[in-house]
């Protein structure tokens, strides 16, 4: 019993302890099969690290060092590197950077390339040109060295970026050229209703600086003349609620303290989302012309007061013989006054006729184009001495006549007596 007892224990155990070498091997198997997490670890990464070489946007060209870094030979490169370089992979792996980017050395990456195998630091290429009978555009790099001693290059194509930074360079390189340089004052009022910017014509119209200008909290009442500040308060206001305005006629009271004439007229500025970003106003002096208008509106009335004076009859006519202007004396002859009389014809008015008077002076002149004269006896027996010279355009051609008739009555009596 004991024996048998024994044996079967004996049994017993070598068949568990097969058990147990089985179960161990069995483990053991399992083990191998499925690698430990320091195994896993690795593959995980280059995994990771394939995932991000294939889809990541920036470039990515991994280079081999060949003769203590006076080569470098292409061992990869990635998609965004062949959609930005315009060249496939297999035609550049195992070739020299040089080769395969003749313009390297100019550009100046290559000299990185070496610093960076030597030293192990990475650096930073900034932005620049890369040209080559091939491929051009606008790169930046960052390059660093593995510790295999492989160089790494990640770049991007920032030809897009800096053809707008260039855009914007030119396009505000243009609006100071033609702003700062325009003969008139322009000014660009924020929708609060401060000043944002001004040219330098400030300083010539006004007397401010651009920078006493743009200080101004309460522009632009100080520079408007008292008596027209009210008006200009209200373009003003109109103008920060988006209204455009042309033309308007003011004065302003410079920095010392002379006044000037000018015009203003006004746009209303909106960004592309349509939203308000204030006015522009261009004012321009015109104190000459209107020093100018004065003056000539002065002659004209100086003019007026001496044909006004004159006891001959003066009238101004058209090519049709309709009055355009006559003096006191040839309005008070029928007894209307200048309004009424202007765009009659004066045979109408003095020749009580439907047409030009027979032989008339004025008609002769403006058909001979010199000065015509003649005498004419009135139905109420008054003679009249006639002269008519023509008119002239800057052309030279007859616009009408200028018709002076002088009252002859008594000198004729007194011949015939």
């Amino acid at each position: 019993m004991r024996s048998e007892g024994t044996a079967h224990q004996t049994n017993g155990g070598r068949a568990n302890g097969c058990m147990k070498m089985e179960a161990k091997s069995s483990k053991s198997a399992r083990l191998s099969a499925d690698p430990s997490p320091s195994e896993r670890e690795p593959a995980e990464l280059q995994a990771k690290f394939n995932a991000l070489f294939e889809n990541v946007s920036s470039g990515v060209a991994i280079y081999e060092a060949r003769n203590d870094g006076e080569e470098f030979v292409f061992v990869d490169f990635n998609p965004a590197a062949e959609e930005i370089d315009q060249i496939k992979k297999q035609d550049l792996i195992g070739k020299s950077v040089a080769e395969v980017f003749p313009g390297v050395k100019e550009f100046g990456l290559f000299d990185v390339f070496r610093r960076v195998y030597k030293t192990g630091t990475p650096e930073h290429h900034p932005v620049s040109i890369y040209k080559d009978n091939r491929v051009a555009g606008w790169r930046e790099n960052y390059v660093y060295r593995l510790p295999s001693g492989r160089i790494v290059a990640i770049y991007d194509d920032v030809s897009e970026r800096k053809r707008s930074e260039l855009a914007a360079r030119m396009s505000e390189q243009c609006f100071r050229a033609i702003a700062n340089y325009t003969y008139d004052w322009e000014v660009w009022v924020g929708p609060t209703g401060r000043v944002l910017w001004t040219n330098p014509a400030v300083q010539r119209v006004t007397g401010y600086s651009i920078k006493e200008l743009t200080a101004m909290p309460d522009y632009p009442k100080p520079l408007v003349y008292e008596k027209d500040r009210d008006r200009i308060d209200r373009a003003f206001r109109s103008a920060l609620r988006g209204s455009t305005g042309n033309d308007v006629h003011f004065r302003i009271q410079r920095k010392d303290d002379r006044i000037i004439w000018v015009d203003m007229s006004w746009q209303a500025i909106y960004d592309e989302e349509g939203k308000s970003l204030g006015h522009r106003e261009s004012i321009r002096d015109v104190t000459a012309r209107k020093e100018a208008e004065n003056a000539l509106q002065k002659a004209e009335q100086e003019k007026e007061k001496i044909l006004d004076s004159l006891a001959e009859l003066v009238a101004y006519q058209d090519r049709d013989m309709r009055i355009l202007w006559a003096n006191r004396a040839a309005c008070e002859s029928v007894n209307l006054t200048r309004e009424q009389t202007i765009g009659r014809h004066c045979y109408e008015l003095w020749g009580e006729r439907q047409g030009p008077c027979p032989n008339c002076p004025v008609a002769r002149a403006m058909e001979t184009g010199i000065t015509e004269q003649g005498e004419r006896t009135a139905s109420d027996g008054r003679a009249w001495f006639i002269q008519a010279s023509p008119v002239r355009d800057d052309d030279g051609n007859i616009t009408g006549a200028v018709e002076i008739t002088l009252d002859i009555t008594e000198r004729k009596h007194a011949g015939e007596r």
